[in-house]
C-alpha cells in the first residue's frame, strides 16, 4: 500500500511542482486586483459626492432638521445635483445707500 503511495507521488510529481508555484501568484494577483477594484470604487463614489454642491448654496442651513429651505428632501443626497434653484451663497455684499 505504501509504496502505491509512494509510486503515485512520484508519477504526479511533475505535475506539482507548476501547480505549487503558480497558485500562490494566482492568489497574490487576485488579492491586487480586489484592492485596485475597491480603490477605484472609492474614487469614483468621492468625485461622485463632491459633485453635490448643497454645502455652496444659498438655501443651505446646515440645520440638521430643516438642510435646505427650497428641497429638504433632496438636500446632500445625489438627487441635488444639477439643482434649478442652486444659488452660490458666496454673494458680493449689497451696496450701501448714500443719504443726500
Amino acid at each position: 500500500m505504501i509504496s502505491l503511495v509512494q509510486f503515485l507521488i512520484h508519477g504526479v510529481h511533475w505535475l506539482l511542482v507548476p501547480i505549487s508555484f503558480v497558485i500562490p501568484w494566482l492568489i497574490l494577483f487576485l488579492i491586487g486586483w480586489s484592492l485596485w477594484a475597491a480603490i477605484r470604487d472609492i474614487l469614483d463614489r468621492s468625485r461622485q459626492m463632491h459633485r453635490i454642491p448643497c454645502a455652496d448654496c444659498r438655501f443651505f442651513t446646515g440645520d440638521y432638521h430643516l438642510k435646505c429651505t427650497v428641497h429638504p428632501a433632496s438636500a446632500l443626497t445625489e438627487q441635488a445635483i444639477g439643482c434649478p434653484d442652486f444659488e452660490s451663497g458666496k454673494r458680493l455684499p449689497l451696496p450701501q445707500e448714500t443719504a443726500y
